[in-house]
């Protein structure tokens, strides 16, 4: 009796494992994936009755419930009941079509539809495991005591029971040491790729996609606008209001910046107040315009800080266009937007420059 217990332990441990990376990558599991997981459990259960312990020639016991239990807790009510759908239809086709089976299947269904509901209860994940386990394991009585007789059933149902509060503490505990692993990850992967503050794309991942635009624009034959972006004056927003503030200042600029720009055009913060915006299949005419757009909508937004004060602040702009404003075999397009910037700055302040303004001046 112990060894095929031990055996559905085995295998729940090991589809947790699996389940944890197929999910590792999605803070909120999206639908499509939630129906595969709830698949996915349902033929885990499949694979547990395969290690039951028979009790008679038609009638078997093992955790196959735990499956439909794990998926309404970590994933929801739908995957819960697709869950206990396909193993309440293996447990027909693959046992044959007896009465045993079919008490054996709507008890499944039960337990589907019973935990379902069950997911909009508050506990901790935890209670909700046991609490599932508990209503699983009572239909579970009532089944074997049609299937095999109270007798049979009193015999077998305080180990089987036991056996399961006991694996829904070791699942339990897997699975939430799972899921902290997946959220750290998911962390340290943003981390890595997105600016702390403003939730854009950090130096890093601006890097990467300064790179990739640029050898795709080579490619494709096809024009790659940039912008540099600085905000002016921005020491004194931190000498005067604080850095606070100034951090406030930084977020909602992140916030504007994605508004005034085009969906698939890549916006960073590459450090301190600079921010880039790579343009792509963008013309410089038609970069100059947008710039002019962003510098227009950061002049007139109003940047709240603290309680109840707005800051209005301004930006300088650079622009470069490869290849319009650098050579095919030049890669200078960030150089030029630098240059373009610090005319805007040594000129005057809340203005777009690009690098043909820089040559004219020299």
């Amino acid at each position: 009796m112990l060894e095929p217990l031990f055996i559905n332990v085995c295998i729940f441990i090991t589809f947790l494992y699996f389940a944890g990376i197929i999910m590792r990558n999605h803070r909120k599991i999206p639908v499509p994936l939630s129906l595969l997981m709830g698949m996915f459990s349902g033929v885990l259960g499949l694979i547990i009755m395969n290690f039951s312990i028979p009790l008679n020639d038609n009638t078997i016991v093992d955790l196959r419930h735990l499956a439909t239990v794990a998926s309404a807790i970590y994933i929801g009510w739908i995957p819960a009941l697709i869950s206990a759908i396909i193993i309440s239809a293996g447990r027909i086709i693959m046992f044959g079509v007896t009465p045993q089976a079919i008490v054996a299947g709507v008890g499944m269904l039960l337990i589907g539809i019973l935990t379902s509901f069950m997911t909009k209860l508050s506990f901790q994940n935890l209670y909700r495991m046991q609490s599932m386990n508990i209503v699983s394991l009572i239909i579970i009585f009532f089944a074997l005591w049609i299937n095999v007789g109270l007798s049979v059933t009193m015999m077998i149902i305080p180990f089987h029971a036991a056996t399961s509060i006991i694996a829904g503490f070791i699942f339990y505990s897997i699975a939430e040491q799972i899921k902290r692993s997946n959220e750290q990850y998911q962390m340290l992967k943003q981390s890595a790729t997105k600016d702390f503050l403003t939730s854009l794309n950090n130096v890093r991942q601006f890097d990467v996609s300064y790179n990739q635009a640029l050898k795709d624009a080579k490619e494709r034959q096809e024009k790659l606008s940039f912008l540099l972006i600085d905000i002016d004056n921005f020491k004194s927003v931190n000498d005067t209001y604080g850095h606070q503030a100034g951090d406030d200042v930084l977020k909602e600029l992140g916030k504007v910046l994605p508004l005034h720009s085009r969906t698939f055009d890549i916006v960073s913060r590459n450090g301190g107040e600079e921010f880039s915006i790579l343009l792509l299949d963008c013309p410089h005419k038609h970069a100059m315009v947008i710039a002019e757009r962003i510098r227009k909508a950061v002049e007139g937004h109003e940047f709240p800080i603290h309680s109840q004060e707005v800051l209005h602040i301004t930006v300088s702009i650079g622009v470069s266009t490869f290849p319009d404003t650098v050579a095919p075999e030049n890669e200078e397009i960030f150089e030029q937007a630098d240059k373009a910037l610090y005319l805007a700055k040594r000129t005057g302040r809340n203005k777009v420059c690009d690098f043909q303004m820089v040559q004219a001046t020299t």
